[in-house]
């Protein structure tokens, strides 16, 4: 019972996982998937994988700048490379945090003087990542809202990550201006009160170091538009290697909406619901399941 009350997140994403799987499964005309993918624009693929270069760039030199704020300089290439390793591990760990947890222990062990500090900027790049997402998409799709809003599910998908991106502002707002609260004496005082604090008081700290570099946070979130417009491009490539060219600026959008719908908690690394949401909203692009799929295996 201890290990079923545990564990049961991971068993509840394991099950979305595996009944979207098996439901896609049946739904896929295997035959006409293998051909598509077997006829393949190979050079697309490849420049869709040049593609995904500059975004490991500049997630490393956007990782680099919240480190320097804690006063942690770091050589940009061993940045990089764990920055490698963190993409790695969230590609085949269970959950798409994966790979920060991987990461924590790495940049943990080499700067053992500020574990908590370093630590906390992980968990920092990673909303600052989100956030931007949540912009980007935004950005994108307001334009594109009759098309997104056409079909029962797609709006019922759109609304959600329109929630999101308001609860993600809000949150950042509040994020922003969570030091201010912290130096009034009462608050401090009850934060001693509680059992345990003393464990946390130094991620307290961090919080409130990373929340003061007003400049920087500012820095990292605009350094991730260009980041995410590569990512938008290696799906481009992608879909163009399997299919005609379709309505950019609409297909940039569901891009932005499924990359950050597939971020939350509800299956094992988005897998499944991936494949589910690309299929649903790629189909107001005229691009049917086994397209869709092809796709979204390949990305």
């Amino acid at each position: 019972m201890e290990f079923l009350r545990r564990r049961l997140g991971l068993i509840f994403r394991a099950l979305v996982s595996v009944l979207l799987i098996a439901f896609l499964i049946r739904k896929i005309d295997w035959p006409k998937l293998w051909a598509i993918l077997r006829t393949v624009d190979v050079g697309w693929l490849i420049i869709g994988a040049c593609c995904f270069l500059p975004v490991l760039l500049i997630v490393s030199w956007r990782w680099r700048m919240l480190l320097a704020v804690h006063g942690v300089r770091m050589r940009f290439w061993r940045i990089f490379e764990l920055t490698m390793i963190g993409q790695f591990f969230s590609a085949f760990l269970l959950g798409t945090t994966g790979g920060d947890v991987v990461k924590i222990f790495y940049v943990a062990r080499a700067v053992p003087k500020h574990k908590a500090a370093v630590s906390f900027t992980v968990i920092v790049d990673r909303v600052i990542g989100l956030v931007a997402l949540l912009l980007f998409g935004v950005a994108l799709s307001v334009t594109q809202l009759p098309l997104l809003l056409s079909t029962p599910e797609t709006k019922f998908y759109t609304s959600l990550f329109y929630l999101f991106a308001l609860g993600g502002v809000v949150a950042s707002a509040l994020a922003c201006v969570g030091p201010l609260f912290l130096r009034h004496q009462t608050i401090r005082t009850f934060l001693k009160r509680i059992p345990f604090i003393h464990h946390g008081a130094t991620l307290i700290a961090a919080y409130e170091k990373t929340a003061q570099a007003v400049g920087i946070n500012v820095l990292a979130l605009l350094a991730s538009i260009p980041s995410n417009l590569c990512i938008t491009a290696v799906g481009y490539c992608v879909l163009r290697a399997m299919h005609p060219a379709v309505p950019l600026l609409a297909f940039c959008s569901i891009m932005a909406m499924v990359n950050m719908l597939i971020a939350l908690p509800i299956s094992i690394s988005g897998l499944g619901v991936r494949e589910w949401l690309f299929g649903t909203f790629l189909g107001l692009l005229h691009i049917d399941w086994n397209h869709a799929i092809a796709f979204s295996l390949t990305y």
